[in-house]
């Protein structure tokens, strides 16, 4: 992980007019420090402590344990916290924001192009294919599992080193304020909005609002910065005009019709063949985006057709495992209105005879006035070939509740697992979606424990 200076830890401490319990101007500004805001890693005298306030734990509290273990340099935001005498400590009110414009400072020393990337759905799997594209020209930095928050896109940053010559970052957010925030550390050539989509709606209230959100990354853009917008998205207006309002000009609407799909793992674009393992047509939309930014950075399209056959789905991100004969479909790691309406159709298009959809709880979607789980059970029945329905969850009762086809329902995912079970059969498929924090991973990791019995 790259090193931050004493030099640029003075100078944001400037900028936020925070304290210092020592004279920051005899310190030795060339001195570099790596960054830990984790209590339990080790520490010396060439480490910093940056002390994270979550809702659940408070970083502060655990300054005195890294300075036991050896830690000297601190960045607190509770002034109550003293330390002795050798220790140097510089409070702030937002030790995030703090992390968030060092990472800016330690992104300025590389003259890199970095693509940002965000929407609603989508996001990780076009980083993925984004970084595999231009992997076949560049040594591409990209960050690793979901780090796409306020703490995971800075740390993402100080992994650059100068083997580098370009880099992906995903950036996710539930409220508004945070891509603005994050914007400010990743000061992108190329933002991609993938989508939006009424994920988080139960925050910021309206599709609109999640539009402007995701805008939020067109900040502290470059120069010349471009920008890779889903045409077919909604409130595809705002983001352009937003795009425009941070003096983005060339602004690039990927449209899904310059993909001539040939069946459902071959398509042509701009009279290339590519050929693919992605599930369901939806996954074109991320293939084209990252494709977009293949050809701004001038990668060579033929080299991008002959990879994209090597790419394989994260973790719990649409597997599709053969247990005892029957194909499940893992999509466990997120769920929202646009993604499980996509799933479940994909389901309906199935070959096999019988088709099972788990379907959880679609989290932080749910307003006062919203129907969005009400909605995935009309569609299913429009559907009519999906034959059982195992619902999960206080919201999953609502689609319990409409649908005509066989169905189950269960207020917790380790309940519904027996059930589940029975399902493993031949010529079936079954489809396991939910929001993360429904904690579908115990239902995979109990049907996984099918193959060694």
């Amino acid at each position: 992980m790259g090193k931050t200076s004493l030099k640029d830890i003075i100078a944001v401490s400037k900028e936020f007019n925070s304290k210092c319990n020592k004279n920051i101007e005899k310190l030795d500004s060339n001195k570099e420090l790596e960054i830990s805001t984790d209590s339990r890693d080790d520490f010396d005298e060439n480490k910093l402590f940056l002390a994270i306030k979550g809702e659940k734990f408070d970083g502060n509290k655990f300054a005195l344990e890294t300075y036991n273990k050896g830690c000297r340099y601190f960045i607190l935001s509770d002034e109550s916290i003293k330390l002795p005498d050798d220790a140097f400590i510089f409070y702030t009110d937002d030790t995030i924001l703090f992390f968030i414009k060092l990472a800016r400072e330690y992104r300025r020393r590389f003259d890199i192009p970095i693509i940002s990337i965000t929407g609603s759905c989508g996001k990780t799997t076009t980083k993925e294919l984004t970084h595999l594209f231009l992997s076949t020209k560049y040594k591409a930095l990209k960050t690793e599992g979901n780090l796409n928050n306020e703490i995971g896109v800075p740390k993402t940053i100080f992994n650059l080193d100068s083997s580098y010559e370009i880099s992906i970052i995903e950036a996710g957010m539930n409220h508004k304020n945070e891509l603005f925030r994050i914007s400010n550390a990743i000061e992108a050539n190329t933002v991609i909005i993938n989508n939006v989509e009424p994920v988080h709606i139960a925050y910021l209230g309206s599709i609109e609002n999640i539009a402007y959100a995701k805008s939020e990354l067109f900040n502290h853009t470059r120069e010349n910065a471009n920008a890779i917008i889903n045409k077919d998205t909604n409130c595809v207006d705002i983001l352009k005009e937003e795009a425009k309002r941070n003096n983005i000009k060339n602004i690039i609407e990927a449209d899904i019709k310059e993909i001539i799909k040939k069946d459902n793992n071959t398509f042509e674009y701009k009279g290339i063949i590519f050929k693919h393992n992605l599930i369901g047509d939806f996954n074109l939309y991320n293939v084209l985006s990252a494709l977009k930014a293949a050809e701004i950075y001038d990668v060579d399209l033929q080299k991008c057709a002959d990879i994209l056959l090597t790419y394989e789905s994260q973790k719990n991100r649409m597997q599709i495992i053969n247990i005892k004969g029957c194909n499940i479909i893992n999509d466990c790691y997120n769920s929202n209105p646009a993604a499980l309406k996509n799933m479940v159709k994909f389901l309906s298009q199935r070959n096999e005879s019988k088709k099972v959809a788990v379907i959880g709880d679609m989290l932080e979607t749910e307003t006062e006035n919203s129907s969005y789980h009400k909605d995935i059970g009309k569609i299913i029945n429009e559907l009519k070939n999906i034959n059982t329905v195992i619902a999960v969850g206080k919201h999953s009762k609502d689609i319990y509740d409409i649908i005509n086809c066989e169905k189950y329902y269960f207020e917790e995912a380790k309940n519904s697992i027996e059930k589940v079970k029975e399902f493993l059969k031949d010529d079936t498929v079954i489809l396991i979606k939910a929001s993360l924090g429904m904690g579908f991973a115990v239902i995979i990791d109990s049907i996984k424990a099918e193959i060694n019995e």
